[in-house]
């Protein structure tokens, strides 16, 4: 079968690779990938800047059709429209497995990252990672489901987001812009800010519900929020989604007294931040990581009930011989979401 491959450590060394189809042990179920959407992380990987076990094939967020069950697998049948979780392997036994708190287990490998993934005709996934898509999710949105649930997790699941907040989301990638769409799901007046660069993507951030869009580098963000925060100094939830040192120092000074900063972007080394400002100011300061079998749950169900759209933030369909090229679009900023279509799936280009 046709697979995208990391090789090895270092910049570089992804390629097309021919490997030999993966086989359900037991336990296991086979899935002809129809669609799986590159993330941030597959680019950090491209450019050996976020770790994982080389040689792997990528792709941590697909969807197909189940093409064969293992030994001791029930509730799922051949043919059935599934996507999968991210996690691939769990321990089981440590005190966050015994919590359900999966994403924190002390032995988790992920697809993609660790162990074979989605960029490929075929993968094999443990039976508890897969998730029945609902009849009215199609594949597409079943590829978007790990994205959403991602922040499904950050602001249901970690925080509570609610009707009466003003929410500040910094940076409107795709996890920026899928929090925004769950912050307005739960009633929640929403601010997405970002540079000039991200022109369109902050025009489609108004586009999907975003009451405020502020370009940080042309206009000044504290400003331009004060109406919507004047009552309290500030909003009541950032949500940082960028990694970016700039937008961190944003979330401290536009944030309310007693507000909540929650950190779902990720870093690419140690940043400097004014840390007494979480005493003055009586900051809480969440991390939020990965998702649990809740989150795709409560993901899957917002798609289902039609409470979140993902398509307005779906860029592109493409070949998954043509990986370079989407990557390329990605990394200049040139849409949100491109999904990669493997051979044999039945998706639209």
């Amino acid at each position: 079968m046709q697979a995208l491959c990391k090789q090895k450590k270092g910049p570089g060394h992804m390629s097309l690779v021919d490997l030999p189809e993966p086989k359900p042990s037991r336990g296991q179920v086979q899935i002809a990938v129809q669609a799986a959407g590159i993330c941030g992380t597959d680019i950090h990987i491209r450019h050996d800047t976020f770790p994982y076990r080389p040689p792997v094939v990528l792709g941590h967020e697909f969807s197909g059709t189940i093409s064969a069950v293992g030994v001791g697998v029930e509730g799922l049948a051949v043919g059935d429209r599934v996507m999968s979780e991210t996690t691939g392997v769990l321990c089981g036994t440590c005190p966050f497995c015994q919590r359900g708190e999966t994403n924190n287990c002390m032995n988790r490998s992920v697809y993609g990252v660790h162990m074979n993934g989605g960029f490929a005709e075929y993968v094999a996934v443990r039976r508890e990672a897969v998730h029945a898509l609902p009849q009215n999710v199609d594949f597409v949105a079943g590829a978007m489901t790990e994205p959403l649930a991602v922040c499904v997790h950050a602001l249901i699941e970690r925080t509570k987001v609610s009707a009466a907040q003003v929410v500040l989301i910094t940076g409107p990638g795709p996890i920026g812009l899928l929090a925004a769409m769950v912050a307005k799901a739960q009633g929640a007046t929403v601010i997405v800010a970002g540079i000039a660069r991200d022109a369109a993507r902050l025009k489609l951030a108004a586009e999907v519900g975003a009451d405020l869009t502020v370009a940080v580098d042309q206009e000044d963000l504290a400003q331009k929020i004060r109406p919507l925060g004047q009552r309290q100094g500030g909003v009541d939830l950032t949500v940082e989604a960028s990694g970016a040192p700039a937008a961190v120092a944003d979330a401290y000074q536009c944030t309310r007294k007693g507000g909540t900063i929650v950190q779902l972007g990720l870093f690419d080394g140690p940043i400097t931040v004014d840390y007494a400002q979480i005493a003055f100011r009586e900051f809480n300061v969440i991390g939020s990581f990965a998702h649990t079998w809740s989150s795709f749950d409560r993901a899957l169900d917002l798609m289902a009930r039609k409470i979140v759209n993902i398509e307005p933030l779906v860029s592109g369909i493409v070949a998954l011989d043509q990986w370079e090229n989407a990557f390329g679009r990605l990394e200049r900023g040139d849409g949100v979401k491109i999904l990669l279509k493997p051979p044999g799936s039945t998706i639209a280009l």
